[in-house]
This record gives C-alpha cells, sequence and structure tokens, in this order.
C-alpha cells in the first residue's frame, strides 16, 4: 500500500506540473511543457539568425518562450566538460550587453555530467536605431551535455517577467533528458 501511495504521488507531479515526455530524436527524450510546440521554420527564421536550423525547438502558445535543442558540430570528449564550461561562459559574457548569473555548475543528469547556467541578459537598445526601445531583458536556463563526440544544447529563454512561472519547472525539464543508446 505504501508503494503504491509513493508512487502515485511521484506520478501526480508529473500531471500537476504539466509536462508531456517526448522524443525530441531518436536518441533523445525529454520532458516539455504540455502547451508547448515545434516552432515553423519561418518562426525559426524570425526569431534566431542562424544558418543552420537547431535540431528542435519548441515554443508556447504565444511565441514568447522556448526551448531549444541543438548539437555542436565541434568535437568534445566528456572529460572536456570543464574546458567547454569556460568557453561557453565567455561566450555568454561576450553575447548579451549585460548578464546577471543566477547559478551556474555541474550536475548529473540519468548518468551524464550536465554544466549549466541559469542567468538573466539584457541587450540593449541600437543607439543609431530610429525607433526608441526599451533594453530587452530574458531569463535564461542552458544546459550542456556532452554525449559521444559533440556537445548538446539544451536552452530555455522566456521574458524575464515569466521567470517566476517557469523557474519551478526548469528543474523538471532539465533534468529529464535521456539519452537513449541506438538500438543495432
Amino acid at each position: 500500500m505504501g508503494v503504491f501511495l509513493f508512487i502515485s504521488l511521484i506520478f501526480s507531479n508529473f500531471l500537476d506540473s504539466g509536462l508531456t515526455k517526448v522524443n525530441v530524436t531518436e536518441e533523445i527524450t525529454m520532458m516539455i511543457p504540455s502547451n508547448f510546440r515545434l516552432m515553423t521554420d519561418d518562426e525559426v527564421a524570425s526569431r534566431y539568425f542562424t544558418t543552420k536550423r537547431p535540431i528542435a525547438i519548441y515554443t508556447n502558445e504565444a511565441v514568447i518562450v522556448d526551448l531549444g535543442i541543438n548539437k555542436s558540430v565541434t568535437e568534445w570528449i566528456a572529460d572536456d566538460l570543464e574546458i567547454m564550461v569556460s568557453f561557453q561562459k565567455s561566450n555568454i559574457y561576450n553575447f548579451y550587453d549585460q548578464i546577471e548569473m543566477m547559478s551556474q555548475g555541474i550536475k548529473e543528469v540519468n548518468g551524464k555530467k550536465a554544466a549549466y547556467f541559469e542567468f538573466i541578459s539584457t541587450v540593449k537598445p541600437d543607439t543609431q536605431s530610429f525607433r526608441a526601445q526599451s533594453p530587452v531583458k530574458k531569463y535564461t536556463y542552458i544546459q550542456y551535455m556532452i554525449v559521444g563526440s559533440h556537445s548538446w544544447v539544451f536552452n530555455f529563454t522566456s521574458p524575464v517577467q515569466l521567470q517566476a512561472e517557469w523557474q519551478p519547472l526548469l528543474a523538471d525539464i532539465m533534468n529529464s533528458i535521456e539519452f537513449i543508446k541506438k538500438k543495432k
């Protein structure tokens, strides 16, 4: 009876959290918010300046909260995680005008090491613009995992005003990432 109650409580937490398990690729599963959907090519092109489409990028109904998954072309080995973290941290600080780092570190996710950065970024408006614009502030949680010879990037971004809503769910989302060995 006690085991049944324990399993019911765990299962109900997943139901209450509004998360759904998805197969991101043949080798990756993870929980994502139930109301998220894959972005269209046009949405990706209008929001992200990249020559190569990410492996997957999910968004909410309002198309303002995103969860992206991508694989780097740079080859790494698992022992290089700490070295990769220093490069990525430098990239984060160079990419934005201002960073408020909330947490960072290395943790284990389903038997694999993962580096993470949680921060609020600010991008200041272009001073040469004819339009008056306010700085853009975003809440971001980025997690890196080296699997095989590549690093995988799991990137969650929302407007800073929605941080309190999304921050509690991120542990469930990012800790649910699972790499499945391909069957031969």
